[in-house]
């Protein structure tokens, strides 16, 4: 009962801590925006499988997401930033309780406790529970794909509609992101049932009940887009997106050691532990049991398969997080009395102390972020200094030593503390994060001076602003400067603040980072 309350209070602190975000920070102007643009142009078009971005082939994402998006238009009239993030924030707490209840036969309760703090505060895993992307639906279902193949291989009574579910989850992550929701579970149970000498069973799980379902659904999707959008449409979906996108990438090229350098604040701010039990446990001398071995397995496949694969974002080792955690945890009870396990915590609470410092030096030095200087910004880096201060004095008094877990509740508390003080001053600094402010003073002046255009020079993704404007942006080639007077046609010019001095401009209103430029 004490540990059902202590889960249910930790989820409620979560949405806490997050819900200011969610309610004050503006869509970026990359991704975020253009999933909007898009959604409204397939609302507007009345299409559902065959997407497009201003009228271009959008062949990058599967539909189920963007779905999401066009049902939260169509449910409030308008794009809903804390709506919207609900599909990140509430599949990242059914992840946790997912896990927590798969391990709570293989870790004690302190120990499920320590790894549900330590998942929901992980650097990546925190950002994308309030992040405007697929990210995180995907993650769900890739664990739901894997416990299904957990609860099949492990025989247990009353998992016999694991046969059906399991492929459902893998097609439906693969349905949210593309074709890594697929080799995710294809991988990580393959390399399993290798590594536990059985792989004579693969076609006892990956059986022609699993393809035909696979197979089935996918072919009604392809059928779909063929449908609306034709043969060249869906030949580009394929080709050109699935297969370049997987194995022949043109954006976010990294080299295959990229997640060896950034697993570290992936992971943050626990990697140090995380990292170090894991390597630990890979020793031949180390016993493990089925689960472990399984969660072991999990979390280096998944690396290794993200590694080979060309395209590379930190977000995308999102899958990875959840069994690594759990894995370090599962470990961690041999590790208890080792001085290493003080040291991955102390190195990152003394880290996590220099905010405050840290900030006023970089917003003297650096005045490109002058937006950081903000109270509540100062305030959050101020609970982050006492958090990393307050950790290492309890990590290191003898007279009441503490245990890894009450120490784990001090830093990732006062992690969740900073991250709802500091969500405070979005609204003012908003303006230089996002196009929302922009538009709506932009909106604002065209009505006052009766105009109609709006153009846009010099900002990136200015294409997707129509989710805000309801109407087209012209955008100008950035190399040209444009007329502010003597047009035939009046219109609106968005720009950043720092392109005014190659502008001839007398009518300016400033957003933020951004104008608003008259041009008659």
């Amino acid at each position: 009962m004490r540990e059902s309350r202590e889960r249910r209070l930790l989820y409620l602190s979560l949405f806490v801590a997050l819900i200011p975000m969610l309610l004050l920070r503006d869509f970026t102007s990359s991704n975020e925006l253009r999933y909007l643009s898009i959604a409204d142009e397939a609302l507007r078009n009345h299409v559902f499988f065959a997407f497009t971005n201003h009228g271009a082939p959008f062949t990058d994402k599967p539909p189920l997401y963007l779905w999401i998006v066009m049902f939260c238009r169509w449910l409030t009239g308008a794009h809903k930033m804390w709506l919207l993030g609900l599909f990140s924030l509430v599949p990242a707490i059914l992840i946790a309780r997912i896990i927590d209840k798969w391990t709570m036969y293989d870790i004690d309760g302190e120990g499920r406790s320590m790894a549900r703090l330590m998942l929901l505060t992980s650097g990546i895993f925190f950002v994308s529970a309030v992040t405007v992307r697929m990210d995180m639906l995907m993650t769900l279902f890739i664990v739901l794909a894997l416990r299904e193949f957990w609860y099949m291989q492990s025989g247990e009574p009353g998992t016999k509609h694991c046969r059906w579910t399991f492929p459902l989850y893998v097609f439906l992550a693969g349905f949210t992101k593309g074709p890594l929701g697929f080799v995710i579970p294809f991988a990580v149970t393959t390399i399993y049932l290798i590594v536990d000498g059985k792989i004579r069973l693969f076609f006892k799980y990956w059986s022609w009940r699993t393809w035909g379902v696979l197979i089935i659904l996918t072919a009604a999707w392809f059928g779909a887009i063929y449908s609306e959008a034709g043969a060249g449409y869906l030949h580009e979906f394929i080709v050109k997106q699935v297969v370049s996108r997987t194995f022949d990438a043109t954006y976010h090229v990294q080299p295959f050691y990229y997640y060896l350098l950034t697993i570290w604040y992936i992971l943050a701010p626990w990697s140090l532990m995380v990292i170090g039990i894991i390597i630990a446990s890979l020793r031949p001398s180390v016993v493990r049991s089925s689960i472990q071995t399984f969660f072991l397995t999990a979390s280096l496949t998944i690396f290794v398969v993200l590694s080979c694969v060309d395209s590379k974002l930190q977000i995308y080792m999102l899958p990875a997080v959840p069994f690594m955690v759990y894995t370090a945890v599962m470990f961690l009870p041999r590790y208890y009395h080792n001085k290493w396990i003080r040291l991955s915590i102390a190195i990152p609470a003394a880290l996590i102390m220099l905010a405050l410092p840290a900030l006023i030096f970089a917003t003297s030095v650096f005045k490109g972020i002058d937006y950081l200087n903000n109270g509540m910004i100062y305030a959050a880096a101020t609970v982050l200094t006492l958090a990393g201060g307050n950790t290492l004095y309890h990590l290191y008094n003898e007279v009441h030593p503490e245990r890894t877990i009450q120490i784990v509740r001090r830093l990732a508390g006062g992690i969740g503390m900073a991250v709802f003080v500091g969500a405070w001053a979005l609204p003012s600094v908003s303006s230089d994060i996002g196009y929302g402010k922009l538009c709506k003073t932009a909106e604002k002046v065209a009505t006052e001076r009766h105009i109609n255009t709006f153009c846009a020079w010099q900002l990136d993704h200015a294409e997707n602003m129509d989710a805000y404007l309801n109407q087209p942006v012209n955008v100008i080639n950035r190399n040209i400067v444009p007329s502010t007077t003597s047009n035939k046609k009046p219109y609106l010019l968005l720009t950043k603040k720092e392109s005014l001095s190659k502008l001839q401009a007398s009518d300016v209103y400033t957003v933020g980072g951004f104008a608003v430029v008259v041009c008659k």
